[in-house]
This record gives structure tokens, sequence and C-alpha cells, in this order.
């Protein structure tokens, strides 16, 4: 019969292996875990004090989502380690998130998802500024609602000016060219708010050229011209080639010095599979030198 003390003696070295082994006990140290989920295209995460760089290279491995470019993080931005949690995102917000002193473009394709990330740099801040426009937009839309009175005196005449008829015809209305048609006289009325709010949805949601088009000189009309709805269509390879070079050539009239702009300049210019687009934005990035 083994005695006490080695009994006492035989418990201690087994407790002694089991936590230098990692055994059940658990691992002591253990790399903190990153959740992704991704349902369509919107994302969540949630990660306690991980390195930037872990959180990106675990989106890449958990998703279908592309990642290019990790290697521009700043080395000092990606290895501090960050607490995030955000559920059911889209895909572009989300990385705005992760993000927020990168640039990086966002390519919708038939393939899926992928992002080209670049170097901290100065154009950020507009596109950031185009974020808040098209967020301020909708609350702007009922001020709509006091222009709808001024139609009533003249009925037959003063209703095609009314901007809630103008928005209502543009996103419901079966026949695409009276769509194309309300879109291009919301366009020019006045309250550019709710012209620019219903061109951003128009892009969302209609599928006819004709349409898309009008949308596209509506949003060009607006001040400041909003950036990322724009960067988004002319990055997504199921729309019409020739509405995405007409996206690309607003973005270079209105807002070229941006980082996230020229990012999508030298990505469709490198690989996009249409050759308009490919041939649009080397042209741009020869006529201005960018790198």
């Amino acid at each position: 019969m083994m005695s006490k003390e080695v009994v006492m003696r035989w418990l201690a070295a087994l407790m002694l292996s089991v936590l230098v082994g990692g055994g059940a006990v658990g691992r002591l140290g253990a790399e903190p875990s990153v959740v992704v989920q991704m349902e369509g295209d919107r994302l969540s995460v949630s990660a306690e004090e991980v390195p930037l760089k872990d959180i990106v290279a675990e989106i890449g491995r958990a998703t279908s989502i592309k990642i290019s470019g990790e290697a521009r993080l700043d080395p000092q931005v990606a290895n501090q380690a960050q607490t995030v949690r955000f559920h059911e995102l889209k895909v572009e917000e989300a990385f705005r998130r992760l993000l927020p002193d990168h640039n990086f473009v966002v390519v919708h394709s038939s393939d899926g998802i992928e992002i080209d990330i670049h170097a901290p740099g100065q154009g950020s801040q507009p596109a950031s500024q185009g974020t808040r426009t098209v967020g301020q937009a909708a609350p702007s839309a009922p001020q709509a609602a006091p222009s709808a009175p001024q139609a009533a005196p003249g009925a037959p005449q003063a209703a095609p000016s009314d901007p809630t008829i103008l928005r209502d015809t543009a996103l419901s209305d079966p026949d695409p060219r009276k769509r194309a048609q309300a879109m291009s006289q919301l366009s020019r009325i006045p309250d550019k708010e709710i012209a620019g709010e219903t061109a951003l949805t128009v892009l969302d949601r209609d599928r006819e050229p004709v349409v898309l088009r009008s949308a596209l000189d509506a949003l060009g009309a607006q001040t400041p011209v909003p950036i990322d709805p724009l960067i988004r269509f002319a990055g997504n390879n199921a729309q019409v080639p020739e509405l995405r070079v007409r996206a690309i050539e607003l973005l270079r009239d209105n807002a070229l010095g941006n980082g996230q702009v020229q990012a999508l300049l030298r990505v469709a210019a490198a690989r996009d599979r249409s050759e308009a687009v490919q041939a649009a934005a080397k042209r741009i990035l020869d006529d201005t030198g960018i790198q």
C-alpha cells in the first residue's frame, strides 16, 4: 500500500504534467479567438484584444471574401491588439470599421467579393465625407413634404413637379422610360437631398440601363458628389460596362484626389473583366499621371 506522502507526490506530478502538456485543464496564455460569420453580404465579427492583421486574416479564411494587399497594412496598426464587435454590417461598412485609416476597394462580381487594401493616405478623408453625405440624405427626405401642397392648385400641370410624386414614379413605375424621366426631373428641382436619396435607391434596386443612367447623372449633380456609392457601382462587374465607365468619369471629374478612387482606378486598369472599363481607367491614370 502506498504511503500518503507517495500518493501526494504522484498527484502533484500528474497535475504538473497536465498543465505543462496543455491537457483538458486548458492552455495558459492561449491566443484570443476571432469569431467571424457571414450571411449574404452581411458580415459579423467578434474579437477580444486581437491584432488587426489576425482579424483580417480570419475574415479571409472563414468567408468567401478574397482579400488582397494585406501587406500594405500599416505595421503599427496591423500589430495593435483590438477589440471589435459588430453584427451584420455590409462588407463595405465592416471594413470601414476595421480599416478607418486605410484605403480599400470592394469589388462585387459573379465570383464573389474581393477587397483590395491600399496604404494609408490623405485620400481617406474625402471618402468619409461622401459617406456622411449619403447618411444625411435619409433624415432630410421628410423636408420634401411641404413642397407637396404647392402642387395642389394646378392639379394636372403641377403633379410632375411634385417631389414626392416624382420620387414614387422613379422608384416604382413599371415603365422604365417613365422612371428615367421622373429621375431626371427630380434631379433638376431645388431639393437636392430627395433627388440624391432617390438616385441612391435606384442604383441599389433598378436594373434598367436607362434608369440607372439617369440616377448616375443625378448623383453627378450633387454637391459634394457621394463617392462611396459611385465606387461600389463602378467596381460591380454585374453592371453594364458603359454605365460603370460613366461612374468612373463622374469620380474623375469630382473626386480624383480621393485615395479610394485612385485605388479603384488602379484595380480596374490592372484586371477588370470589361475591356471598356479597363481602358477608361488606364486612360485616366495615363492622363493624370497617377501611379
